[in-house]
């Protein structure tokens, strides 16, 4: 029986036969990853570079404070109290400066307590870090490549950015709204947060904000199901706007006080991991076929996945 994609009043992903053939989702991030050579990834995946593609599509992104690739010209005595200092050419490469004090933030997992806020890290060494480490970081960041397999990381320019510190709008914790665009319409919606992360919580919506509802979940839902954004249809022409022209793009973007902001454009998301971005097959084969790649590029990656899960059962037999 061929898979059918739901429709937009039917969405519990109920059991059903899978088809032998049809790349799942993170399949095509795979083919992306070994085959796709778009130079305008090049732009998109760069955290500083992106922000002139956003201003010239009438998308705010966060203040810059500073750019530089030179660490040591940092000017930290200027900076306001408060900023985030990042690796434009990688992930998780994150410090926070807050209220003159650094901390390692990397993705907020360890700093972000049970209700959203931060946590009172002023009293914990553990992330804290002194200005002279906060330069040998970035300057580590500068010398180094995030992940080979990721093509485009291999080719952006390294730069350290400063940013001015977010307010969330109407909420403790700043969200992040993952819109997963394709062909330039968001199909689905992901939250994520350093509190999600650290709960290992996921929870999707479809552009109307009705939640999908998984077979199987790996991580847990939220205790309570976030409300819908009351800027939700603003998020959704600012997504749309950004991922026109491209066959996919998640567009992470965040409902401040400034208004909506881009946060970033990710072409890789998790790294095209199996059973990602959840666990139910069925999800994953849907969302999958949002993502038009045609016959032969959709051959190459179900080829491509069924090496990788080869490959993965030849090391678990060894």
């Amino acid at each position: 029986m061929a898979y059918r994609p739901l429709n937009s009043h039917e969405m519990k992903f109920k059991r059903r036969p899978l088809p032998t053939f049809r790349p799942k989702f993170a399949d095509k991030v795979r083919w992306r990853m070994a085959r796709d050579r778009n130079l305008l990834f090049l732009t998109i995946q760069d955290k500083y570079r992106v922000r002139d593609y956003a201003a010239k599509r009438s998308v705010k992104t966060a203040e810059l404070l500073y750019v530089t690739q030179n660490p040591r010209t940092i000017p930290f005595k200027t900076l306001p109290d408060s900023y985030f200092i990042k690796g434009a050419h990688g992930w998780g490469w994150n410090i926070l400066c807050l209220q003159g004090n650094f901390y390692y933030f990397k993705n907020g997992i360890e700093i972000i307590d049970i209700d959203g806020t931060l946590k009172d890290i002023c009293a914990d060494n553990k992330h804290q870090l002194t200005q002279d480490e906060v330069i040998a970081l970035c300057t580590e960041w500068m010398s180094n490549k995030h992940r080979a397999k990721e093509w485009a990381y291999q080719h952006i320019e390294p730069n350290i950015i400063v940013e001015a510190l977010l307010t969330p709008l109407n909420d403790t914790e700043l969200k992040d709204y993952r819109m997963y665009t394709f062909h330039g319409v968001v199909r689905a919606i992901n939250i994520g947060s350093a509190r999600f992360r650290r709960d290992a919580c996921n929870i999707f919506f479809d552009r109307d904000w009705n939640e999908f509802e998984l077979t199987r979940y790996q991580e847990a839902r939220p205790e309570s199901t976030p409300s819908r954004p009351k800027r939700l249809d603003e998020m959704l022409a600012v997504a749309e706007r950004l991922g026109a022209g491209l066959d996919f793009a998640r567009i992470d973007l965040y409902d401040t006080t400034d208004g909506i902001l881009l946060g970033e454009m990710t072409i890789y998301p998790e790294g095209g991991g199996i059973n990602s971005p959840t666990i139910c097959p069925a999800f994953n084969h849907w969302l999958g076929n949002q993502w038009k790649l045609g016959w032969r590029k959709s051959c190459e990656a179900f080829l491509l996945s069924l090496r990788k899960l080869r490959g993965r059962n030849k090391k678990k037999a060894a």
